[in-house]
């Protein structure tokens, strides 16, 4: 009940933050946000670790990001570029970690 309730709270708010209710196009790719801000938050894709301040704190993040973008004036069609390249980035310094904490 609690989570139907919630849901419907965000798609309340997404309708006002877009200005329109289109049931087909809201949610669309919101997934890959979700994420690129657990990544950034230093959530490791593997699993196991991770906290919530650490996710808030990465989708600020992500939300700056945004906002770097918009103003170095790369288009908007890169976004998902962009967040791909956070991916990824993320990833292989995660890898890189956890090699170095194993050897030592």
């Amino acid at each position: 009940m609690l989570s139907g309730a919630l849901a419907g709270i965000a798609e309340i708010l997404i309708a006002f933050y877009t200005n329109s209710v289109s049931a087909s196009s809201h949610g669309n790719f919101y997934e890959l946000y979700g994420i690129a801000a657990a990544v950034l938050g230093g959530c490791s894709l593997r699993g196991g670790e991770g906290s919530i301040v650490g996710i808030i704190i990465g989708t600020v993040l992500l939300q700056v990001l945004q906002n770097l973008v918009n103003l170095l004036g790369i288009p908007s069609s890169l976004n998902f570029a962009v967040m791909g390249a956070v991916i990824l980035i993320g990833v292989v310094a995660d890898q890189i970690l956890k090699r170095r904490s194993a050897q030592s």
